[in-house]
């Protein structure tokens, strides 16, 4: 004889009760992934024609000698407004460095001329003109010195040698500074 088990049988599901809209969210995500898959296929044909035109049209133009010449005509104008604007930034008429300056006195009653040298190197045989007439000679003034001389200091030399000074009251117009290798002449204002 033959021993059987008897295995208890499982009991059958109970049926889930089915909730409203279920899967509805993953069927719409899938239907949105398939729309925006095809947006971005027909996008991308597109705009890769776009792509290839455009790349096609700048090699074109590119492989013409008329782009690489106004391409050259463009650098060459901006070269020459840098190099214009540098050189009118760096020039200076100024080539002595000279500071000059007008400085009237209250008391007593009188106008001082103020002049520095603002180069590195020393002023040689310096003479000062003041309004083309008037004279002041010094043999040298360093770097970073200065000259300050009331009006009435500058003179007029007669064939003999004899100065005439000029009076306190002059009004300086001119300036003219000589050195033994440069000149510098400025306007001055009271």
């Amino acid at each position: 004889m033959s021993s059987v088990s008897l295995v208890p049988a499982a009991p059958p599901p109970v049926p889930q009760k089915r909730r409203p809209f279920e899967g509805w969210g993953a069927a719409a995500a899938s239907g949105l992934a398939a729309a925006t898959g095809a947006l971005v296929g027909l996008s991308g044909r597109l705009f890769g024609q776009v792509r290839d035109r455009s790349r096609s049209s700048v090699a074109g133009f590119r492989a013409r000698p008329e782009h690489s010449r106004w391409r050259a005509y463009a650098l060459g104008c901006y070269g020459a407004v840098v190099a214009t604007t540098l050189a009118g930034q760096l020039y200076t008429d100024n080539t002595l460095r000279a500071y000059v300056r007008v400085q009237p006195v209250e008391l007593p009653a009188l106008t001082q001329i103020f002049v520095r040298n603002d180069s590195h190197h020393a002023w040689k045989k310096v003479k000062l003109t003041l309004n083309g007439i008037y004279t002041y000679e010094k043999d040298e003034v360093p770097p970073g010195l200065f000259i300050l001389l009331p009006v009435n200091r500058f003179a007029v030399f007669d064939p003999l040698g004899r100065p005439t000074y000029a009076a306190k009251t002059v009004q300086p117009r001119l300036l003219s500074i000589d050195t033994s290798d440069a000149h510098y002449e400025t306007e001055l204002k009271p």
